[in-house]
């Protein structure tokens, strides 16, 4: 009984943390799509990454013993995970600018799909049959939205895939370097590399944002990341994956509820169908990933 008890605590607070990360990536989003109107995505890119990277200066600082433990070594698995997160973050911020705010979030819920497919060549992970249909059922969801040849495509669709598929790449070679160099070493170089990476994109576009309200927009895009990176890690952390991972895809609903709200957004038909596919292909990946390892290390989404 106690063993149930302490159970349903871990997936109290499971969901928990779930919801804080809906709610920082609902406040990344909103920002993103309202700035965007002032000042270009790379742009945006560039300042939410040296921000963050700001913010890792002082777990540099803490002392020495914490400098020991920043190793990088597997340098080359860190500059291209690096480059992939860049690569994310242009173009899924492109994508919230461009797209119906529901749509972009639907797409990026296929990072768990790509994810499944990396992990065959990164990790040399087996897939089974059971996987490898739910993986195909995410990328028919994906063609139902995507609509090709049909009434309704739009070109930042295809930023809002690349967007999820970059994002796989680098979990998965985010797994493969922290075997290597552990997690201080992939965070710092993480958050040295991005923020390079960033930088000449956003040298085309380059303005600074000179209003009140727009350095208030810009902090809270970079604070609602980094919630929503812990919220994630601490969610699948202390609960199960199959129960948490339901409570993830209410960003669905509060990111398109702020689009149907505050920009008159409406999800059609197609996206809608499509949609459902992807969260249920994702939920089952989710579910046999928990089955498979016991507790399996977070699959998040851009």
């Amino acid at each position: 009984m106690m063993i149930r008890n302490l159970s349903l605590s871990g997936n109290a607070e499971g969901a928990m943390w779930a919801l804080a990360s809906v709610l920082g990536a609902t406040a990344m989003t909103l920002a993103v799509r309202i700035l965007a109107a002032d000042v270009h995505t790379t742009m945006l890119a560039f300042l939410r990454s040296a921000l963050a990277l700001v913010t890792v200066l002082p777990f540099l600082w803490r002392g020495p013993q914490t400098r020991r433990r920043v190793r990088i070594t597997a340098w080359k698995l860190h500059i291209a995970r690096g480059l992939l997160l860049a690569m994310t973050l242009n173009t899924g911020f492109y994508a919230i600018w461009k797209l119906p705010l529901a749509t972009s979030t639907i797409l990026f819920f296929l990072a768990p799909v790509f994810a499944t497919v990396l992990a065959i060549p990164l990790l040399g992970e087996q897939v089974g049959p059971r996987r490898w249909a739910a993986t195909a059922a995410g990328f028919i969801g994906t063609l139902v939205i995507l609509r090709p040849g049909f009434g309704g495509f739009e070109p930042a669709m295809i930023a809002a895939v690349a967007s999820s598929m970059c994002f796989a790449g680098a979990l998965m070679l985010g797994r493969l370097i922290t075997d290597r160099d552990g997690t201080e070493g992939v965070f710092v170089s993480s958050s040295v590399i991005v923020a390079i990476a960033t930088l000449p994109p956003a040298l085309a576009h380059w303005s600074i944002p000179v209003e009140a309200w727009q350095w208030a927009a810009i902090a809270t895009l970079v604070a609602g990341s980094s919630m929503r990176t812990y919220a994630d890690i601490r969610a699948y952390a202390v609960g199960d994956a199959g129960f948490v991972a339901p409570f993830t895809y209410l960003r669905l609903v509060t990111v398109g509820g702020a689009g149907y709200i505050l920009f008159s957004e409406a999800v059609d038909g197609p996206t809608i169908v499509g949609g459902t596919i992807i969260i249920a292909s994702t939920l089952y990946i989710a579910i046999r990933e928990r089955q498979r390892r016991g507790r399996p290390r977070p699959v998040q989404t851009p």
